[in-house]
């Protein structure tokens, strides 16, 4: 395969590092350009095929057309976002820090002549709460404005596909959890697992019966370039493993894993979805049937790389 050019945006997030670490693991053909808002990776991680890093603000145009006056991009993989459903009480800021410099990009696709683009959606935050599968087809009730905001990059995804010929994949993804995840505020399984393992008190908004769809990382990264490889695009697609879980659930695995592990509870958050399952018929057609890492095994694997982190 000759070797292309991706051009990923949020390279040095929890998405864009895993992404990195399946390009480097299984040795694909891709140089990568990043551009984050850090110039190095904030843990010192390293990648060789990395060819140049771009640092800045999303929303800063001129440097966002620096990178496609400068470079040969081939494909763009769409991983930012600047705000999280837990914290996204500001729309104004939503639309101006992700909704606006999407615009940039892909005006910016059409003018340099790139037509493929991966965004990484949500699969909880644009659906909402629903006991039942959601479709690709479902209506859709955002309870936060994280959800509209990637609501509406999917719609202005498909509206240039249909005007300039830009070509999307939309991947609606369910709740990842696996290493190189460092934010507080996002990824209960990774949270409360650095938690476990640093002897902190988990704080949990609910009753924690809250169920949820959760996939391991590689999975999904597996995924996205078999996707990615095979040229699918003007679709959109729910990612998950099919494993739902609630938050008591994932917290007495984690207590099996760390004894010592404890937790409390507070109010619900207004903002949180409360149960999420995806129907994934239609990523099966591209896929076939797929051997998702059991939660077991994914728990232990983060366990094992977190104690490793603590001595690093």
């Amino acid at each position: 395969m000759e070797k292309k050019t991706i051009l990923l945006l949020g390279g040095f997030g929890f998405l864009g590092t895993n992404m990195l670490s399946y390009i480097a693991t299984h040795n694909l053909p891709y140089e990568v350009i990043i551009f984050d808002k850090f110039d190095h990776h904030p843990h010192n991680i390293h990648f060789d095929f990395v060819k140049k890093v771009y640092a800045g603000d999303f929303a800063d145009e001129k440097l966002l057309e620096n990178i496609f006056k400068g470079e040969h991009i081939d494909y763009v993989v769409h991983s930012i976002s600047t705000t999280v459903a837990s914290n996204a009480q500001n729309p104004k800021y939503d639309i101006l820090s992700n909704i606006i410099p999407t615009l940039t990009i892909l005006d910016l696709m059409v003018k340099y002549n790139v037509l493929d683009i991966l965004f990484i959606s949500s699969g909880g935050a644009i659906y909402g709460d629903s006991i039942l599968a959601h479709m690709e087809n479902d209506d859709q009730f955002p309870k936060s404005s994280y959800g509209v905001h990637k609501l509406t990059i999917e719609k202005y995804l498909f509206l240039y596909a249909s005007l300039y010929g830009i070509h999307p994949l939309v991947l609606r993804l369910s709740n990842p959890y696996g290493f190189y995840h460092y934010s507080n505020t996002q990824g209960v399984i990774n949270v409360a697992m650095r938690k476990a393992v640093a002897g902190e008190v988990m704080q949990v908004y609910g009753t924690g019966e809250a169920s949820k769809d959760y996939i391991w990382i590689d999975d999904f990264c597996d995924i996205a370039f078999q996707l990615i490889i095979q040229g699918v695009h003007t679709e959109i697609l729910n990612v998950g493993s099919g494993e739902i879980l609630s938050v008591n659930q994932i917290l007495k695995e984690i207590k099996s894993l760390v004894p010592t592990f404890t937790w409390g509870y507070n109010p619900p958050l207004q903002l949180d979805v409360q149960h999420v399952s995806l129907n994934t018929d239609k990523l099966h057609t591209y896929i076939g049937t797929y051997s998702f890492t059991p939660f077991s095994e994914g728990l232990q694997r983060l366990c094992e790389w977190q104690l490793r982190q603590r001595h690093v």
